[in-house]
């Protein structure tokens, strides 16, 4: 009787324990999902798995983590391109190659000129947001938590922003079993997206047979982006998507 007792606390501890963790797991900086909100120069964002021992190391290195990717998103060159192949059937990817140029000795800098301005953790992530300090207003409103179940869609999800100062890149990605997976997946897609958008040429050839009307054709992306800035981030929990807005001056 009294093992019976004790494994029927041990199941609802384990329960009550997972559903705490599943509503933890939902909350966000309000700086993370709304990051062209805060108003600091030379801001960067990163996320890495929670670490089990040794907070500090591993703020520290998604520091650096985030430095390096802040002298990419600086001045970068993006050169390469996608092959597709269209028939009736739809349209298939044949593949893609591209490579990204940029002073990573830039990253140094920023390691000499940012700092860490706050972080979040739960059982999967840390998310470490990095900025100049003295370029940098962070106040309550922007340091508070945020359930991305009170977050309704983005407009930005189905329609891009329209105007004269930026270009916007949207990215997704499917939900990954590491969460962290997901949202660098869907901020790389619109990364790209932007490099698209600001610049892309596409060559198309034809074939034709008795058969099917086929079409094969290369977008090619030649491009220099500069202080390209994340601006938005929202996930879709009941269709398990994750989106990321961009966005970069014209």
């Amino acid at each position: 009787m009294a093992f019976i007792l004790y494994g029927g606390i041990m199941k609802k501890l384990i329960l009550l324990f997972f559903l705490c963790g599943t509503v933890y797991a939902q909350n966000y900086p309000y700086w993370f999902l709304f990051q062209d909100q805060v108003n600091c120069s030379k801001k960067i964002v990163t996320m890495i798995k929670s670490p089990t021992f040794y907070r500090d190391s591993a703020i520290g290195f998604a520091f650096r983590m985030g430095c390096d990717l802040l002298a990419k998103y600086t001045n970068v060159k993006i050169s390469g391109g996608q092959a597709f192949w269209t028939t009736e059937a739809g349209v298939h990817s044949m593949g893609s190659h591209y490579t990204e140029e940029y002073d990573s000795a830039l990253a140094y800098y920023y390691q000499e000129k940012l700092k860490v301005i706050d972080y979040f953790s739960d059982q999967q992530k840390l998310i470490v947001f990095s900025a100049d300090p003295s370029l940098c207003s962070f106040n309550d409103r922007v340091k508070g938590k945020i359930s991305i179940a009170t977050v309704k869609q983005p407009r930005w999800v189905e329609e891009l922003p329209n105007d004269n100062v930026f270009f916007y890149g949207v990215g997704s990605s499917e939900e990954y079993y590491y969460e962290i997976s997901s949202w660098d997946r869907a901020e790389h897609n619109a990364f790209m997206s932007l490099a698209r958008t600001a610049h892309s040429t596409v060559r198309s050839m034809q074939k034709k047979n008795m058969i099917e009307s086929q079409d094969v054709f290369n977008e090619d992306v030649d491009v220099e982006l500069q202080n390209v800035e994340i601006a938005e981030r929202w996930r879709d929990v009941k269709k398990k998507v994750f989106y990321v807005l961009a966005k970069v001056k014209r």
